[in-house]
């Protein structure tokens, strides 16, 4: 099959959903299959670009977030070159201008279009303003806009029940439950000596966490539990990796409680040596509720290390309480589990890894496979049918 992946972001950008596609492209490939990427991209972009099935469309940076671009007037280009490329059926990953490029090719080229939800855009609306009521009434616009966009794809992909009910709650009914995968093997092979090493942290109790610097990912609470913490156990060192825009807010966070001997900001970090931070930590710490699945946290359990997450969340799904990780609900919990979590992660470990191997993207993507076979046998099957109907050669 030929698939084509629309999509507001990839790289160089790195997030959550660039680490899904990549997954995907990837095992799709080794199954014979070819995936082309539409994304928004700058200049230096096209200039570097030397994988002939990425097209970065001409776009501008989102200011408020400036490592994201918004395609501008990407339509006719689009259809331009899914119409050179045929492909068989189309997956949207964005909700802007791509994602509506998207819509626009597959009712052209007249080929299945299904879509992934990835990004609770609506909870982010403080990008766009400081007050709070225009923030609501830009939540619930969203919502609607969502719905509307939405209606164009059979089906929507959530990658959790808990996302999945969310959307339902605001009208969205195409749903369909399906998790992006990892590559539990290349965690699991991981050894973090060398990153206790770069980082002097010896024998020191480390607490980790991944991802963006966005306040949407609720460090202060981290940064809030970090002296009661450390009261309980002075080994304990907080190690934060990733960068975003608000990575200085939360350094002076650190700073003003007199932490900074404390916590670590070893800002982005290569794929390649993800791993290792994760197998370097003891437990990894994840007080976000804004994620709609939580990638990081399937990784860091790959790696044998133990999560701490909110209860009520996406990630919460992929914890069994006291074995592979806890949940929480208050502040103290949070600060409870994370020292709980730190002390067993040798116990917890090797069953947070067996817990991982079942999110294995080999087995994600088959699922995915199943589902794009049906959707292209189902709309040849609809061809067929129709040109028979209208007395021309089915073929």
């Amino acid at each position: 099959m030929k698939i084509a992946y629309f999509t507001d972001t990839y790289l160089p950008n790195v997030d959550g959903v660039v680490t899904c596609l990549l997954a995907y492209r990837a095992e799709l490939e080794k199954r014979g299959h070819e995936v082309y990427i539409f994304t928004p991209g700058s200049k230096r972009d096209k200039a570097e670009n030397k994988d002939k099935k990425v097209y970065y469309f001409t776009s501008a940076s989102f200011k408020p977030y400036p490592d994201y671009r918004i395609s501008l007037f990407p339509f006719l280009s689009a259809v331009k070159l899914a119409k050179e490329i045929k492909p068989d059926l189309i997956h949207s990953h964005g909700i802007a201008t791509t994602g509506l490029a998207a819509i626009q090719c597959a009712s052209k080229l007249k080929v299945p279009a299904i879509a992934s939800f990835h990004t609770m855009a609506p909870e982010a609306t403080h990008y766009l303003t400081k007050n709070e009521g225009m923030q609501k009434f830009l939540e619930d616009v969203a919502w609607k806009y969502l719905k509307w966009y939405y209606a164009s794809f059979e089906p929507v992909l959530a990658p959790s029940n808990y996302t999945a009910d969310i959307l339902k709650a605001h009208g969205i009914g195409n749903v369909q439950v399906l998790p992006s995968g990892i590559d539990s093997k290349a965690f699991a092979k991981a050894d973090g000596e060398a990153v206790r090493k770069k980082h002097g942290l010896g024998r020191k109790k480390v607490i980790l966490h991944a991802g963006r610097m966005v306040m949407e990912k609720n460090l202060d609470l981290l940064i809030d539990e970090a002296q009661s913490i450390i009261n309980k156990q002075p080994n304990a060192r907080f190690v934060l990796v990733g960068k975003g825009p608000a990575e200085e807010y939360y350094r002076g966070r650190v700073q003003a409680k007199g932490l900074g001997d404390y916590f670590i900001f070893a800002g982005f970090v290569d794929r390649k040596e993800l791993p290792e931070y994760y197998a370097a930590a003891d437990v990894f710490a994840f007080p976000s509720k804004f994620d709609t699945q939580g990638l990081v946290v399937l990784e860091a359990m790959a790696s044998g290390t133990p999560a701490v997450v909110p209860k009520k969340s996406a990630s919460a799904e992929l914890i069994e309480e006291g074995k592979t990780g806890y949940s929480f609900a208050e502040p103290v919990d949070f600060r409870e589990k994370v020292l709980l979590a730190m002390e067993r992660k040798e116990e917890m470990g090797k069953a947070a890894r067996d817990a991982a191997k079942k999110y294995d993207k080999e087995i994600m993507v088959g699922r995915l496979e199943e589902l794009y076979k049906a959707k292209v046998e189902a709309n040849g099957r609809k061809g067929a049918a129709k040109n028979g109907k209208d007395g021309k050669e089915k073929k």
